[in-house]
């Protein structure tokens, strides 16, 4: 396993079109789903750098924001934006198999609990967690065939609750 950080770029602050190159910010790993739109765009097409390019399977975390925020993480599905890593952002590099138990972990209350005191900072509106902070994370490993059922058992709960708040967004809008 390693943990892969982006730089800090100069950019302009609206999401890349037709091409252009563009840098994540925070927010866009921040609610539970990759969100490539929360990015901005490198003026310059030679500021890309195929090494901090964002691909889907990749897991990321954010090292730095509010204290409820700082270490949320998400696995990038489709993009269709060239995107990189910005210097808030890392990537967790590590076999495919373990990137849904470590995502569940790091967002179950055990690992917020550990995100959380590891977090440094005085001040509430800006924590960080550094790649030292991110590897000594204790981390449970359930034996593979266990490991995918309890991913599978949580994901098949959200899917439920994401069904039902649709539902009920529907049902509003209706009345």
């Amino acid at each position: 396993s390693a943990i892969e950080a982006g730089r800090n770029f100069r950019c302009i602050e609206k999401p890349p079109e037709d091409g252009n190159p563009g840098v994540v910010k925070v927010s866009a790993v921040t609610w539970g789903t990759f969100d490539e739109l929360e990015s901005k765009t490198c003026p310059d097409p030679r500021m890309l750098n195929e090494r901090y390019l964002i691909r889907p399977g990749d897991l990321l975390i954010s090292r730095a924001n509010t204290l409820e925020l700082v270490g949320a993480c998400v696995l990038v599905g489709p993009i269709s934006r060239r995107l990189m890593l910005s210097d808030k952002i890392l990537r967790l590099v590590m076999p495919e198999e373990l990137k849904r138990w470590v995502l569940w972990f790091l967002r179950s209350k055990a690992g917020r609990a550990q995100i959380e005191a590891k977090a440094s900072g005085n001040q509430l509106s800006m924590r960080n967690i550094g790649q030292e902070g991110i590897r000594s994370i204790e981390l449970p490993v359930a034996p593979p065939v266990e490991r995918e059922q309890i991913v599978a058992s949580i994901e098949s709960h959200f899917s439920r609750l994401d069904a039902a708040t649709a539902t009920l967004e529907r049902v509003q809008r209706n009345i």
